[in-house]
């Protein structure tokens, strides 16, 4: 059994972890945070009973981790290096054109 500290611990590190994916994990994590709070008593409602319920507690947790995730993208710095490359490289070919 893990001990109330080492869940907390899991708990913030799925947030933190998120920031880095993209918005398709959100949801996942979502469930991920979901369950863990409940073990810590957080939550009423088991995670079976929360399952497929719109409107529910794990929606509010995937509407504010969606708000830390956008708020952590608008502060990170776009790769100068990549846009660079990117300007150089010149626009895509269109559809069915051959590059040379």
């Amino acid at each position: 059994m893990r001990n109330t500290d080492e869940v907390k611990t899991q708990v913030s590190a799925i947030r933190e972890r998120l920031k880095e994916l993209s918005g398709f994990y959100l949801g996942e994590g979502a469930a991920m945070t979901y369950v863990l709070e409940w073990v810590l008593g957080k939550r009423e409602t088991a995670p079976a009973g929360e399952l497929g319920r719109a409107g529910g507690e794990s929606e509010k947790i995937a509407a504010n981790l969606t708000k830390a995730v956008e708020k952590a993208a608008a502060g990170k710095p776009r790769d100068a290096d990549q846009s660079r490359k990117a300007a150089a490289k010149g626009p895509s070919p269109k559809r069915g054109s051959v590059r040379k």
